[in-house]
């Protein structure tokens, strides 16, 4: 009875510990349950002769017998100093499980093991040392060694029965003591020990990560890209107001892109001297600005006055024209006064012409 659960943490130390055929299922973190089953068709990854030191030699069977079954493999990496229980459940046939030390070896590195027969669950405990990677092992003993096996897998459940894949339940407890500290990103009071996540002070201390002010955002000595993640405010999509709405600078670089206050009415954007909030009415543009020449006759307030300044003879036409347009004389009709002026002038002009003959 062996179906190979092995817990391996999933790092390139220990993928090199076992074998390269070692296929991993999945990776344990603070407790699971988890439904897995064992492919009868596929050859055992670890186990062997033990006369050439390839079988389980902790628990039962004996050391000297031949383990040829396959396997399932998981992993798991200790965290702090405690105690981990393992058991497999609801078995259909004769399932084993063991325990094997970061050296992945069933023969020189198996620390536990438990092979009962079929109808009675198989558990084993533990003591885990911190930062050390152990491989959980459990074989399908019953879809290879039919005739000896407990609980042959098999449709009759007899040695000359039909083969089948054994499905299994595979439950990893840590109890009070607990082996490994809080996992803050799932959901689940890991440690049992009724403080779930961010809630649970385990969270607080390097290098466990989690997002520790809620924004969505891990730390960036987590591998995440939150400059600052005791401020909610503070992370890759906030707006550099603070979330205010005033669009006004508050001196935190809020979307932590290296530089505080861009895009806000109290940054200088174009690099003028000036921003917004200093009186630049185009801070998109250097040459606009306060303290600018004002150019005439082109249309822009350089000088952020709130006129267009133009020229004076500009100027000068301009009223001329105005008057002009407000005239509602006729040029080919003359008012009474202009004709009895007219005439006046000409008496006047002779008189005098007569006076001088």
């Amino acid at each position: 009875m062996l179906n190979m659960l092995a817990f391996i943490f999933l790092n390139s130390t220990s993928h090199a510990a076992c074998p390269s055929n070692v296929v991993i299922e999945d990776t344990l973190t603070c407790s699971n349950e988890i439904s897995g089953f064992v492919d009868h068709t596929a050859s055992s990854f670890l186990g062997g002769d033990c006369d050439s030191d390839d079988c389980y030699t902790c628990g039962q069977p004996h050391s000297s017998e031949e383990q040829i079954a396959p396997e399932t493999v998981y992993s798991f990496h200790c965290q702090v100093n405690g105690e981990a229980r393992l058991e497999i459940t609801d078995l259909p046939c004769d399932l084993d499980i063991y325990v094997l030390n970061g050296s992945c070896d069933p023969y020189t590195g198996c620390l536990q093991g438990s092979t009962s027969a079929f109808d009675v669950n198989d558990s084993v405990v533990f003591e885990c040392s911190p930062g050390q990677t152990y491989y959980i092992v459990v074989e399908a003993y019953g879809a290879a060694h039919f005739d000896v096996a407990s609980g042959p897998c098999t449709d009759d459940g007899t040695a000359t029965g039909n083969p089948f894949s054994p499905t299994y339940t595979l439950k990893f407890d840590l109890g009070e003591s607990t082996a490994c500290s809080e996992d803050c990103d799932d959901g689940i009071d890991n440690d049992l020990d009724v403080q779930t996540d961010c809630d649970d002070m385990d969270c607080w201390t390097d290098p466990v990560c989690c997002d520790l002010d809620g924004d969505g955002f891990f730390a960036q000595d987590c591998n995440g890209d939150d400059c600052d993640d005791l401020n909610p405010s503070v992370h890759p999509e906030a707006s550099e107001d603070g979330g205010s709405g005033d669009s006004l600078g508050d001196g935190i670089d809020n979307d932590c892109d290296g530089t505080t206050d861009n895009g806000t009415l109290d940054f200088d954007d174009d690099g003028d001297g000036l921003s917004e909030n200093d009186g630049d009415c185009d801070d998109t543009n250097a040459m606009i600005n306060p303290d600018s020449q004002e150019i005439l006759d082109n249309d822009i307030d350089e000088d952020c006055d709130g006129e267009n300044n133009t020229s004076s003879l500009e100027g000068l036409e301009g009223s001329k024209e105005s008057s002009q347009s407000g005239c509602s004389c006729s040029t080919t009709q003359k008012s009474p006064a202009t004709g009895t002026f007219l005439l006046l002038m000409m008496l006047v002009g002779e008189a005098w012409r007569r006076r001088q003959s």
